[in-house]
């Protein structure tokens, strides 16, 4: 299996961290996001997205990181995508991130980092904008980690490492965590597991 990524790209994160989680071997080709070659025919091919990651398997080309996810997990019997009815709540937590919570954390990144990097300044309105949004979405996280360590039963899963990913970012961009104890006590559960370690976002 080919996964083509970036290591600064959370979306690609995800599905490293579950390779590495489970000994899935993946043969890296890195895609040099800032060169702009996700917009180069050769990568189109496999994604006419331009977007990493995208995965190529014999004659499977596949994108979407929660669907290159659950392909790789199921390589191997694992908690992280278990052979049962959590799977749908699996589903449910990484369509809420893509949804949601993944777009409000994301307008911090844009305006604390992204434009920064190109000499601009943030725009206050759209960070107001983001305080609420986040406020809204990460209450509901914060709940539901008050009583559990991960997202769905009592073990790791898909669902962490895809909700999570966003946040790795979180002190760059300056999201703010903290009235979020639960969430931060939880990032911190993650942070110990080598694999997620081990794929923090790099330049």
């Amino acid at each position: 299996m080919k996964l083509y990524h970036h290591p600064a790209s959370p979306n690609s994160r995800k599905v490293l961290a579950v390779a590495k989680h489970l000994g899935v071997p993946l043969d890296l080709e890195r895609v040099d996001i800032m060169k702009g070659e996700q917009q180069g025919a050769a990568f189109l091919a496999v994604n006419p997205n331009g977007m990493v990651p995208a995965l190529v398997d014999g004659d499977l080309r596949l994108w979407e990181s929660n669907a290159i996810m659950a392909y790789v997990a199921g390589k191997k019997d694992s908690a992280l995508w278990p052979r049962s009815d959590a799977r749908y709540d699996i589903m449910r937590w990484q369509s809420w991130e893509l949804a949601h919570f993944g777009p409000a954390c994301s307008i911090f990144i844009a305006e604390n980092m992204i434009k920064p990097m190109m000499g601009q300044e943030p725009d206050k309105a759209r960070l107001d904008e983001g305080r609420k949004e986040l406020a809204r979405f990460a209450g509901v996280l914060d709940a539901h980690l008050t009583s559990r360590a991960y997202l769905v039963g009592d073990a790791l899963t898909l669902a962490d490492f895809s909700v999570a990913a966003v946040l790795g970012y979180a002190s760059a961009a300056k999201i703010p965590l903290g009235d979020y104890a639960s969430v931060r006590k939880w990032l911190g559960r993650l942070d110990e597991i080598p694999a997620w370690k081990e794929t923090a976002p790099q330049g």
